[in-house]
């Protein structure tokens, strides 16, 4: 019988991916051994990771949680021996990426040169491999090990016990003839998404909005970019949202898409255990790539005071929510914002939050392919 051994923390994507790369693609376990802490044991932290790699495991209790205090060596040491005095295993592969510093020394000081031990590993932060540090390769260095599964959008969220909702493109064809359109000349579209933002918020002018004379002034405006608005149904919230801004998440979605990744989504919502007020659930594309997470967030407005604050925000809130791996972007197609000291001071914002800003003259010099030239196929 084989046993891996993992260390609980708030991070569980790493684990996850350890231990379903281990059944896919490495000898597989048996059995899994948690080594917990109270606190993470309040959060489910080690429920969500048995869950995420299989039901099975989950609901016949192919797994034990070893209870231990993160700050005292002596603890971890100390339950360790009272597991395996009680427990014999043939294998014992150990991952010391999560946990506390001193829960990780404790398990490489408790495993390293035991019998059973078949290796110990951690996984940098962003890395697609392994580091193997015990044992070491004949020239005393670590060993990389290849990390060969590849998680989805809702395998990632699903280990961070993340429900989510996610939306079909309407008509990427249209989104980028608006687009091309937008960069030439972007007033008329400017002029339709300031009409729809009130029918954006209220449902009931929703429903009447093809009787009132503004559907008629719409119709003028997108006639001069030669779009039949009568083709599509305003009463729809989807083609709503579409026209006023969403033909741009469509765009970078469409983009990024031929790209070498791994899954992507667009319009994604989040659904959590418990609603936190000012926390966003929602994002505008969602990608993977070598299990980390990477978020773009569109807009095609004036981003001024508050709008832009509570924007930069939001994406801020990514590692928080999923995972300290991920990575958020944020793309703008305003003018207003291409003044030097405009942009000098949404820089220093956006560094200062973990965020790389997408600015409207990268779209036009580079494109967005261009822009995310690190997930070209090579």
């Amino acid at each position: 019988m084989n046993l891996t051994v993992v260390l609980v923390s708030a991070q569980t994507i790493p684990n996850v991916v350890y231990l379903k790369n281990s059944l896919k693609y490495g000898e597989g376990f048996d059995k899994v051994l948690l080594i917990t802490t109270e606190k993470m044991e309040k959060q489910g932290k080690s429920d969500t990771i048995i869950k995420a790699i299989g039901f099975d495991f989950f609901d016949n209790k192919k797994y034990d949680k070893l209870l231990t205090d993160e700050n005292m060596l002596f603890d971890v040491n100390k339950k360790l021996e009272e597991y395996f005095e009680n427990n014999d295993f043939d294998k014992v592969f150990v991952n010391i990426t999560g946990g506390t510093k001193i829960m990780s020394l404790a398990a490489y000081n408790f495993f390293k040169d035991k019998s059973f031990t078949a290796n110990i590993v951690y996984l940098p932060i962003g890395s697609t491999s392994y580091k193997q540090i015990y044992p070491l390769g004949g020239n005393g260095k670590a060993v990389d090990v290849e990390i060969n599964y590849k998680m989805d959008v809702g395998e990632y969220l699903k280990s961070l016990d993340v429900e989510y909702e996610d939306s079909k493109a309407l008509d990427i064809d249209l989104s980028r003839f608006i687009f091309e359109t937008y960069i030439k000349d972007n007033s008329v579209i400017n002029k339709v998404t300031q009409i729809l933002r009130k029918y954006r918020k209220d449902g009931k002018e929703l429903k009447k909005i093809n009787k009132s004379l503004e559907y008629g002034e719409i119709k003028r405006l997108l006639n001069k970019i030669n779009i039949d608005i009568d083709k599509y149904n305003l009463r729809q919230r989807r083609w709503v949202d579409f026209f006023s801004g969403g033909w741009f998440e469509e765009y970078v979605y469409s983009e990024i898409k031929e790209l070498c990744i791994d899954d992507i989504k667009l319009n994604v919502k989040i659904k959590r255990q418990t609603d936190i007020k000012d926390v966003p659930n929602e994002f505008d594309v969602v990608f993977i790539k070598d299990n980390n997470l990477f978020v773009v967030e569109c807009k095609t407005g004036n981003m001024e005071g508050y709008e832009t604050t509570n924007a930069l925000y939001k994406v801020a809130q990514l590692n928080r929510d999923f995972g300290l791996a991920a990575k958020s972007y944020f793309a703008s197609l305003s003018k207003k914002i291409l003044n030097k000291e405009t942009k000098k001071s949404l820089l220093a914002r956006s560094n200062l939050l973990g965020i790389d800003f997408v600015f409207r003259d990268d779209v036009e010099n580079k494109g967005i392919k261009g822009f995310f030239e690190r997930f070209q196929c090579r």
